[in-house]
């Protein structure tokens, strides 16, 4: 008989293990597939839906791709994990349907770069197109330094490493984390760079404070997850002079921080989003 659900992971974090509590809780039958060790199949008959929880975005899509093949909706799906783990895409999608974001620049190697800086007045924010947790990402304030960074990032052998987005530093030392699952905005939380950091992600020491939700955010919100084509997803928000600008979407949500701040058990959100599903 086929699970109900199945969580598949890659690195195990606390995120995963408590959603894992929440399934064993919920009676649902449901699988575990460590795709780092697991070979994958098209399978006949698949759980009826994929928790596709894995750090990596490549395994995020295989294994989103693989379980939608063999009939079983996983969230996210293939086209959300894709577009929010390529920020080009991102941005791209957003720029058609007229969500703001800040000023960007897309240099595709270091020579384009190079004339990109004509385009853009120090400081920028350098970054490329794949990739979280602040990797890669430099507030650079001067022609020196972002030659420098430039010419490093030539040594890579990665097309999309070698990528640039240059894009204008919005400055305030913190951003907002919104939750959205299916329909729902869950909630918002204030990130705040920690001493020293000028980057506000909790994995990197980032403060957590719970946000007030106004109808302008919650609309935008739900906007971009359409958009993304998202059912569950962490939108990365700056507010700078009382307009909001979203900044970046993640497919696959780290959320410990914002059940610190929130305290919204996401896990039992989450489990009862996926049963609602079931009974459709």
């Amino acid at each position: 008989m086929a699970a109900d659900v199945e969580l598949i992971v890659d690195v195990p974090r606390l995120e995963e293990k408590i959603i894992l509590e929440e399934i064993g809780r919920s009676g649902l039958r449901f699988k575990l597939t460590n795709a780092k060790y697991t070979p994958l199949l098209w399978e006949e008959n698949p759980a009826e839906i994929s928790l596709i929880r894995t750090i990596s975005m490549q395994r995020a899509a295989y294994c989103a791709a693989i379980r939608e093949a063999s009939g079983a909706k996983a969230i996210n799906p293939l086209d959300a994990i894709l577009t929010a783990g390529d920020k080009i895409l991102t941005l791209s999608r957003f720029w058609r349907a007229g969500i703001p974001f800040p000023e960007t620049v897309i240099a595709l190697n270091g020579e384009a770069a190079e004339r990109a800086e004509k385009l853009v007045k120090f400081p920028v924010i350098d970054k490329p197109p794949i990739g979280s947790w602040g990797r890669l990402v430099t507030l650079v304030k001067d022609s020196q330094s972002f030659k420098s960074i430039v010419e490093h990032r030539e040594l890579y052998q990665s097309q999309a490493l070698k990528t640039h987005l240059i894009q204008r530093y919005v400055d305030g030392g913190r951003d907002l984390r919104i939750l959205v699952l299916g329909e729902e905005v869950l909630g918002a939380i204030w990130r705040s760079a920690s001493s020293g950091d000028w980057r506000s992600n909790v994995a990197r020491g980032g403060l957590v404070k719970m946000a007030e939700l106004d109808e302008e955010l919650r609309e935008l919100a739900l906007k971009v997850s359409s958009v993304i084509g998202g059912e569950f997803i962490a939108i990365d928000i700056f507010k700078e002079n009382e307009r909001y600008l979203v900044n970046e979407v993640n497919g696959v949500p780290e959320f410990k921080g914002f059940m610190e701040a929130t305290r919204i058990n996401v896990p039992r959100k989450l489990i009862e989003y996926v049963k609602e599903l079931l009974r459709r």
